[in-house]
């Protein structure tokens, strides 16, 4: 019985630490997925101003979220 509860917790304590190490890898991603967005909007931004274009109009960011809106809310096997 005791060898079953030490069993028990080591293959937990992997676990828990399996499972902390995927969750540091997600933030770790995370973050630097922001960073890179933020440091990209950022260049956009100059880019537009050196240049003297507009930049992603309103309208056309709204067209775009509702495109990709539409394509997560679609089911696997489409409308019925």
């Amino acid at each position: 019985m005791k060898t079953l509860a030490h069993i028990l917790l080591f293959v937990l304590t992997v676990l828990e630490l399996s499972l902390g190490l995927v969750a540091g890898v997600v933030a770790l991603v995370s973050l630097i997925t922001e960073t890179v967005a933020r440091a990209v909007a950022g260049l956009d931004e100059r880019f537009a101003r050196r240049f003297r274009i507009s930049r992603v109009s309103p309208k056309l960011r709204q067209e775009i979220a509702d495109v990709l809106y539409g394509i997560t809310m679609t089911p696997a096997g489409g409308t019925r």
